[in-house]
């Protein structure tokens, strides 16, 4: 664990020397990509995230898509889990406890229905692996829609050749960047 930590912070330590426009930029890029992807195209129901601090930014893509049809949904935290709610209206969004926006309301829906899942992670490999806040609140989502496709965002600079893998975390499908799309063979 201590080896995911000191990769931990030695990304978010390049991720916050991104400036407010290189962030802008990378994640418009990453926006055109991901919107290109066939299973982005395909899917009904996409579970998002809201982006904080220098996250790759989502709140124009999720607002792109409240207005394309799709259902959306965002992550509510209730004790160690996370559940999606869908949302009709990003700004009916509000803080909670970890300063990640959350939707007002709580509009559940069936994981049955979900085709997409957008994974945040601070660090991410070519395999798929992630390493986040070290919480486990995806990992532990991801075990319940194993059916569901799951796209991690990250800028380039998250990437590394591997990271430590333990039994309990799920890896991601593909991952999109500012300059690629890495399928990561799972």
């Amino acid at each position: 664990m201590a080896e995911k930590e000191k990769i931990r912070r030695r990304i978010l330590k390049l991720r916050d020397a991104l400036s407010t426009k290189e962030r802008e930029e990378k994640s418009k890029q990453i926006k055109g990509k991901l919107f290109a992807l066939f299973e982005f195209r395909a899917a009904k129901t996409i579970f998002f995230y809201a982006a904080k601090g220098n996250e790759v930014e989502t709140k124009g893509m999720v607002g792109e898509l409240l207005s394309s049809g799709k259902k959306v949904g965002l992550p509510i935290v209730k004790g160690k889990e996370i559940f999606f709610s869908r949302i009709f209206n990003y700004g009916k969004l509000l803080p909670s406890t970890f300063g990640i926006l959350e939707p007002e309301e709580e509009h559940p829906i069936s994981l049955d229905r979900v085709d997409l899942i957008i994974v945040p992670g601070i660090v991410f490999d070519i395999q798929g692996n992630r390493i986040g806040f070290g919480r486990g609140f995806y990992d532990r989502f991801l075990k319940k829609v194993p059916g569901a496709f799951k796209i991690g965002l990250a800028f380039e600079i998250q990437i590394v050749e591997t990271i430590p893998k333990i039994s309990t975390d799920i890896p991601v499908d593909k991952i999109v960047t500012e300059k690629r799309v890495i399928d990561c063979g799972v």
